[in-house]
Formats: C-alpha cells, structure tokens, sequence
C-alpha cells in the first residue's frame, strides 16, 4: 500500500490570525509513523508542506497514487501548544478530499473535538491522541468499527470508537529520518540540520496552563539503548548538527538524560542541542555534564515574576528555584531563554511591570513573551483572561524594553547576535501585526 503523510503549509513565521511561531521543525510524529509503515511493507512518503512551502490549492498535484492519505492539524512539536487557528489546515485538507475520499486527519483539534474537525473536513476518520499504532491499524482493515482512537461518520451518525491505550514508547523503531529533508530544517537559535529528539512523553506536574492532552496521563519513557540508536543514526547517517530533546522536561527521568550526556561526551560528535527543564531540577553536576555534551542552551518555563502567580498556575516552584537556576546555567556557561506569559486573570499593570522587573532581574539570554491561551483540555480552560489589549501592548514595548537595554546589548556574543536576530525579528513581527489567539476556525 502507497500511504502518504502531510504536515499542512503554515506561513512562516506567523499566521495572519494569531500568535503562534510556526517554526520549519520536522514532523516527528509523522517519521514515527512511517517507521511504523515501513516496518511492514508499506510504501510511505512525507509531504512537509510547511518546509516545501505547498500551499492548500497546489497540494493536489502531490496527491496522485497514494491509498491512503494521513494529515497532521498540530505535528508533535506543536503538541503542546497549537495553532488555534485551523482554517488555512482545514483548507488544505479540503483540497486533499478533491483528490482522495481516503483522507484520514490527526493531531490536537481532532483529540479534542472529533465531530467539529469530521464535519470541516469530510475526513474518514480523525485519528485521536498519539496517531502511531492507529495509523498503523487503519492500514491493516478497510473496518474502521473495531479500531480503537477513531471518530467517524456512518450512516448519518456519529460513532466515537473507545479511546486506544498509550503508546509504549519502546515498541517504536528509529523514526524515518531518510524521508525528511533534515539539511532544510532549522531552529533559530542553533542552526540547520536540525532534528528533534524526545526521551519520553508526559509530565508528573499539572502546571494549570498546561495542555496535555495528546500526552495523556504520567510519564512514558524510551529506553537508553533506542535513544542513543537514533541519536547515532541521525548524527552518522544523516548529518544532524543541531537538535531539540522536546521532552516537556528534559530531566524527567534523570538517569536516562545523564547516559545520554555520558554517550554524547564520549563519541564527541560537536552535535548542538537545547531541551526544556524545570529550573527546580537543575543543579551544577547535570549542567557540566550537559554543557560537555554538546547543550548550548536550556528552555526554562519561568511564565511569571511573583510567587503569587506561580502559585496560581500550579508551578510548584519558587522564585528562588528559578533564580538559583539561572546563575547555575550561567556558571556552567549554558545560555538561557525564559518563557513567560501575560493575560492571565485577574492581572494589572502593576503585576505586569513585577513580571517584567523580574525579566531584568534574571537577565537570561533569551526571553519570549506569550500571551496565555485557556486551550481546552488545561486546567486554565473556561477561567476569563485579560483581553483589553493591554497584555498585547505590553508584550510589545516589553520586548524592545529587555533586548534594547545597554547592559543586554554591551554582553552581546556571536551566538546571540547570529541565532538570536531571525528569532527575535519574528516575535517582534508578530507582536506589532497583533498576531494573537483567536477560537478554533
């Protein structure tokens, strides 16, 4: 069976109708499943629309002979947070049932409103939660009534199959790498041949901003012996320079992170990668040993400047972890890039500025201002946050306020002015366009 999988075309760097950075990352989701395919005889290609640049009314010319067609609404490393805009997604897959009844869609907005997405796309099944085996299953049988983690259309009814049990993780071959352009993919901050990794899936915190739904409950993990095989595949293979562990917390499971760190140090492949970690689980032995493995710089979920907001989201943190986090990161000469959101009920002007204050205080390399979306499936959802444009302007001055200050500028270094310039071009673009969040379309 010839089986096609589509990431849809998103412009680059922002859609016109919210705030969300569509970077050029890979599909790893959709490589996983063609792995998956592969494995058992399936001919299978990857149709990144995002890195090739397809818009919806061209993508039919890229349709002819496939059996079965899979699109993504949000690829892996828009899990956490997609787009929330589906439009110009649902237009390209309206386009695709042009050509195909035999369209199968996944991702987020299907996990979470099936029927919605069924109806705007005409799709013959949306796929929900981890999309892997259940590829896999609907190219095994023509009957989508025994298949677990589908919603689907018959007769003029709706039937919702039970949900399917989590992916063990481990079952998982090394993704299809030999079927993604990696030389054309790039993270702004670290550089092209660019891949993404991930050492497991899930979260043991319930941060209230979080969504998780397509991770499901607890924490999965690969084993040390699968992941160093795909991080040696893609970086003696394939040429992979750069990489993101997209883990939502890098440390997670400490022990695996440290054998990969130990694996890495001792082939010394100079490979360049960044990961996201809570700053509470950071200490000066993890961050040698991760600054000696190739790690240039670490994600770290700050989201707010007062113990009372983070109390609100359920960080389970302090403000003194996270200042002790990023002087340990600067000590170990690991640079940093804060997340921090704004809009969040009940916020003023005066709890603005503390956040923004806090911003200076930390002083990390990198910081990037998000205005909170109450994605359905986080605890946040059905709460009210601040919308009289006042986060929005803010974000917007608080960006020229933190990069333009003489003590940011004069500590500048070639890796900042270099991976820096496209990424902060692109939030300050986004920013002054008001690109923001609007409901699903």
């Amino acid at each position: 069976m010839k089986i096609l999988l589509v990431k849809p075309y998103l412009p680059y760097p922002y859609s016109s109708r919210e705030y969300i950075h569509n970077r050029i990352w890979p599909p790893l989701c959709l490589a996983n499943c063609a792995a998956l395919l592969e494995r058992e005889g399936h001919q299978v290609k990857i149709l990144d629309a995002c890195l090739e640049r397809v818009k919806p009314d061209k993508i039919g010319r890229h349709l002819k002979g496939y059996d079965r067609v899979f699109v993504t609404t949000s690829s892996l490393d828009r899990w956490q947070c997609p787009n929330t805009d589906t439009s110009i997604i649902f237009d390209s897959i309206r386009h695709i049932k042009n050509v195909t009844d035999e369209v199968y869609v996944m991702g987020y907005h299907g996990t979470i409103n099936p029927e919605y997405v069924l109806g705007h796309t005409k799709a013959k099944a949306v796929i929900r939660g981890e999309p892997e085996n259940t590829v896999l299953e609907i190219c095994r049988s023509k009957d989508l009534s025994g298949i677990k983690g589908i919603s689907f259309a018959d007769n003029g009814g709706f039937i919702s199959n039970p949900d399917r049990e989590p992916l063990d993780l481990k079952s998982l071959p090394v993704p299809a790498y030999h079927l993604l352009d990696l030389k054309r993919y790039f993270y702004e901050v670290l550089g092209s041949n660019f891949l993404l990794f991930e050492l497991g899936r899930g979260c043991k915190y319930s941060c209230k901003f979080c969504n998780k739904v397509m991770y499901g409950e607890g924490v999965r993990c690969k084993s040390e012996a699968q992941i160093i095989k795909e991080v040696s595949t893609a970086v003696e293979k394939y040429n992979v320079k750069t990489a993101y562990f997209i883990d939502l917390d890098f440390l997670t499971n400490p022990e695996i992170a440290e054998k990969l760190c130990e694996y890495l140090i001792k082939k010394k492949y100079g490979l360049k990668w960044t990961c996201q970690a809570r700053p509470d689980h950071l200490n000066p032995e993890i961050l040698s040993k991760m600054k000696r493995a190739g790690c240039r710089l670490i994600h770290l979920g700050i989201e707010a400047g007062s113990q009372k907001d983070l109390d609100y989201l359920s960080k389970n943190m302090a403000i003194e972890d996270i200042e002790n986090a990023v002087k340990l990161c600067k000590k170990a000469g690991l640079k940093t890039l804060g997340f921090y959101i704004f809009g969040l009920p009940g916020e003023d002007d005066q709890s603005r500025e503390k956040t923004f204050n806090f911003t200076k205080k930390l002083n990390t390399d990198f910081v990037s201002f998000h205005k909170v979306f109450l994605y359905e499936g986080s605890s946040i959802h059905g709460e009210d946050s601040v919308s009289d444009g006042k986060a929005d302007k803010f974000m917007r001055k608080g960006l020229a306020r933190y990069y333009l200050r003489p003590s940011y500028l004069y500590r500048l270094d070639l890796f900042t002015i270099l991976g820096g310039f496209r990424l902060w071009w692109s939030r300050v673009r986004g920013l002054f366009l008001g690109f923001y969040p609007c409901t699903m379309k």
